[in-house]
C-alpha cells in the first residue's frame, strides 16, 4: 500500500510540475505565434502587391518607350506607319478576318502628341472581333477605338433557313495610333 501512495504521489507531483512548466514556459506562447502569422500573412501580401507593380510598371514603361518618338522625323510620326500597317495586317491574317480594307486618315497633333486615324473595314464574326480587340490592347503600339460598328442586318439570315452559323458580319472602325513626343 505504501508503495501504492508513493507512486500516486509521484504522478501527481508529475502532473503539477509539468503543468506548472506549461504554464510558465508556453503560457503567451500561442498567441505569440497567431501573431506571428498575422504579420506574415501581412508581409507576403504586401510582397505580392510589391511584384504585380513591379510588373505593371515595366510594361508602362516599354509602352512610353516604344510610343515616344524621339524628333518630329522619327518613324512613329509617319503617316501610315509602315511598321504598324505589317503588323494589323498579321494580326488580321493570324485571326482569319477576311475583306481587309485599311486607309490612314491625316495625322494631326494635339498637345505634345501625334495623332494618327486609320478607317479599318472587314468581316467576321462576334468571336473574331473579340479577338482583334484583345490583339489590339495587347499591341506595342498605344491604340484608341475612337469609333466601331457592327453591321449585321436580319436580311442576311432568314427565319426558319437552315443556316447554323450566322453569316460574318461586316464591320467599321475608326482607330488612332498616338505617338508621344519629347
Amino acid at each position: 500500500m505504501k508503495r501504492n501512495i508513493i507512486l500516486l504521489s509521484i504522478t501527481i507531483a508529475f502532473i503539477l510540475m509539468i503543468t506548472m512548466l506549461r504554464s510558465f514556459v508556453y503560457s503567451d506562447k500561442h498567441d505569440n505565434i497567431v501573431d506571428l502569422e498575422d504579420e506574415q500573412k501581412n508581409a507576403n501580401e504586401k510582397y505580392i502587391t510589391a511584384q504585380i507593380l513591379s510588373d505593371e510598371s515595366n510594361f508602362v514603361y516599354n509602352l512610353f518607350e516604344k510610343n515616344l518618338a524621339k524628333s518630329s522625323n522619327d518613324e512613329l510620326n509617319q503617316q501610315a506607319s509602315r511598321i504598324f500597317i505589317d503588323n494589323l495586317t498579321d494580326i488580321f491574317k493570324k485571326l482569319n478576318i477576311t475583306g481587309v480594307n485599311v486607309r490612314p486618315g491625316k495625322k494631326y497633333k494635339k498637345e505634345k502628341n501625334t495623332y494618327i486615324p486609320y478607317e479599318l473595314e472587314f468581316n467576321c464574326d462576334y468571336t473574331r472581333f473579340g479577338r482583334l480587340l484583345a490583339e489590339l490592347a495587347a499591341s506595342e503600339r498605344i491604340i484608341k477605338i475612337n469609333e466601331f460598328k457592327f453591321l449585321n442586318t436580319p436580311d442576311l439570315v432568314r427565319r426558319g433557313s437552315a443556316v447554323k452559323k450566322l453569316p460574318d458580319a461586316k464591320i467599321t472602325m475608326e482607330i488612332v495610333t498616338i505617338t508621344l513626343n519629347k
